[in-house]
């Protein structure tokens, strides 16, 4: 039996596969844990550059697995608070090391995007999707607010008023009305998908690895800075940057008129 998480490695690139394409991807809590350890582990292998995430089939991920909410239905209101309070603490985890992640991170997304999907859109740093894609924020749909750290991250992507009327109205949203919002960067005719995110990788392969790294850690170190404090992080980033290779050869491809050839050696 295959993994419910797929991972694998090319070039530079890994690549997470949410694998329950009979659930359309539905995040189970076995689902979680494996992804964050696999996602934790290719971050940290310095082989690795960029992360793809994508999912099985035809959807992404269609949210949690409502159909294994049933067994709770016959407990006490306490009793079922108390369960679903243990089933969401165990995903902090995750949503920790989504938000540590240090290289670039794409979503790939078609289909359904909903719940834990949302959480992936929304803490990647690139997203790619197909006209196929739609997004929706449908905690509301089932009696619940929002979870898996939404109510965070939404409101920094699209601002407070518009992550409140998605929130509360629970609309679906399809992949060029997500673009207007902010929540998706590029929409591609079915089939083209995986041709974009080549693309995309492409570009951030040709990146310098240290200077990528250090962009991403300000960008997120700028929710909570001062002018002061984020000012002080740039300049401890510029002094990491100027000791490595790269550095040395974009300034001699500059003198030399010529592209500079990152990550090259020797």
């Amino acid at each position: 039996m295959e993994e419910t998480v797929l991972g694998r490695t090319k070039g530079g690139v890994g690549r997470l596969t949410l694998n329950r394409p009979d659930r359309r991807n539905a995040m189970s809590a076995e689902m979680m844990v494996l992804f964050q350890k696999k996602l934790q582990a290719m971050d940290a292998d310095p082989a690795i550059r960029c992360i793809i995430l994508d999912g099985a089939g035809d959807h992404f991920v269609a949210g949690g697995d409502i159909k294994a909410w049933s067994e709770v239905t016959a407990l006490s209101p306490g009793e079922r608070g108390d369960n679903f309070r243990q089933r969401l603490q165990g995903a902090f985890p995750l949503l920790e090391a989504l938000e540590a992640t240090t290289k670039p991170l794409i979503v790939a997304a078609r289909g359904y995007c909903i719940g834990a999907g949302l959480c992936f859109v929304l803490t990647a740093d690139f997203v790619v999707a197909d006209e196929t894609a739609r997004i929706r924020l449908a905690n509301i749909n089932v009696g619940l607010n929002p979870d898996m750290g939404v109510t965070y991250w939404l409101p920094r992507v699209i601002g407070e008023r518009r992550a409140l009327r998605m929130a509360l109205l629970g609309h679906e949203f399809d992949a060029m009305q997500a673009r207007d919002l902010g929540l998706i960067d590029e929409v591609t005719a079915p089939g083209a998908l995986e041709a974009a995110v080549e693309k995309l990788v492409r570009q951030i392969l040709a990146m310098p690895a240290r200077a990528a790294a250090e962009t991403k850690r300000l960008i997120r170190l700028s929710r909570q800075a001062t002018l002061a404090s984020q000012f002080a992080a740039e300049v401890d980033g510029i002094a990491r940057c100027v000791r490595e290779a790269d550095f040395l050869e974009a300034v001699s491809a500059f003198s030399e008129r010529r592209a500079p050839r990152f990550g090259v050696r020797g």
